[in-house]
């Protein structure tokens, strides 16, 4: 990356320094922001991004360690240096631990700063370029694990037909396993290519104004003969004066697909599924000022998930156990809806307790 396009934020309370050093990387060719305390620096990162934050430990309004976990979870590609005192290095090693790449101890070495910046620009060029190759390599990977295995199930579909002679009833039945295995295969094989396509960054939103009502009424009637089927009641309440809002619908429709057929699989005949569609006020980071958001939640009167598995809903690593009827996901599809929420600037969650039921929501801002 040239320099001339290296954004840096620079946050101090100490005007003299901090006037200092955004005037020397300006006259280095670097785009240079200030911010005189953490929640003014918390403002400009939420409406501009940055290659580089360089923030003051102990700020007034928010200390650099608030400022640093903000930017960590709404803009992980900017990397963070801290500068602090000698009294405070404690809170710069912290500071590591939540993220920052380096920091620097005062008075800030002018001479040595500009080259420390480049070198950190570099690495994180690298590891970029490192992360991509990982996540094209996958990619391969798994179209070509994708490609012989449908050929499979293609194969085992002209036997159960007879194509290849007569198939006797145990024969069809263990065809019909065969069929079954392949189809889990098969659909663990997509859920892992849209997951390394949204975390590899190759899917761009295809963002539109609408109603989000709109969309999930549309879900929800896909759903209602299933529902039917297994006897379960299924409500949806949309409040009808919903500001539209923009959003990539069929992403978002994607997200409420994959709630209700959790409802499907995991609430008991007689059971009920309550989809809501509602405004809601929401702080996202402590600190800051209550933003409106628009909220849909789907709950299910199924078996509930244990506190103890609650945390690993959303870990791609980990099955998680539904409840006590023994029924194991492995969240993968979860995994993509919290990719899709989080791409929006939307943040998903899941409630809930040991046989009361689950509540799946989430909730995309409206401005």
């Amino acid at each position: 990356m040239d320099q001339e396009k290296i954004k840096i934020l620079v946050a101090d309370d100490e005007d003299p320094l901090r006037m200092t050093i955004a005037a020397w990387l300006g006259d280095e060719g670097f785009d240079v922001q200030e911010a005189s305390n953490g929640l003014d620096a918390i403002k400009i990162v939420q409406t501009s991004d940055f290659d580089i934050a360089l923030l003051d430990i102990k700020m007034p309004g928010a200390n650099g360690l608030e400022v640093l976990r903000f930017i960590k979870k709404n803009s992980p590609t900017t990397e963070v240096v801290m500068m602090t005192g000698m009294s405070d290095v404690s809170m710069a090693v912290e500071a590591m631990k939540l993220g920052s790449k380096e920091y620097l101890t005062k008075p800030v070495d002018m001479d040595q700063l500009v080259p420390q910046l480049r070198s950190l620009i570099k690495k994180r060029d690298a590891e970029e370029r490192i992360r991509q190759l990982q996540s094209e390599h996958t990619a391969r990977l798994l179209y070509d694990l994708h490609n012989p295995i449908a050929g499979l199930k293609q194969s085992i579909g002209y036997l159960v037909k007879g194509m290849a002679g007569p198939v006797g009833d145990h024969q069809k039945e263990l065809l019909g396993y065969m069929s079954n295995s392949i189809d889990k295969v098969i659909g663990l094989l997509n859920d892992m290519m849209d997951l390394t396509k949204l975390e590899g960054g190759r899917v761009r939103l295809n963002k539109g104004i609408a109603n989000i009502a709109d969309g999930v009424n549309r879900v929800t009637g896909e759903f209602r003969v299933p529902f039917q089927s297994n006897k379960i009641t299924l409500d949806v309440h949309c409040d009808t004066d919903l500001p539209p809002i923009e959003f990539d619908s069929q992403k978002i429709e994607q997200v409420v697909q994959n709630f209700l057929s959790n409802a499907v699989k995991y609430t008991p005949q007689q059971g009920a599924v309550v989809v809501q569609v509602k405004p809601v006020a929401m702080v996202m980071e402590e600190g800051q000022q209550p933003m409106d958001f628009i909220m849909t939640s789907v709950f299910n009167s199924g078996p509930g998930i244990p506190a103890e598995e609650l945390p690993l809903i959303f870990d791609r690593y980990r099955n998680v156990v539904e409840g006590g009827n023994g029924k194991k996901t492995t969240s993968l599809g979860l995994v993509i809806c919290q990719r899709i929420i989080e791409a929006h600037n939307g943040k998903i969650w899941v409630e809930s307790e040991p046989n009361k039921g689950a509540t799946f929501s989430f909730a995309l801002p409206i401005r």
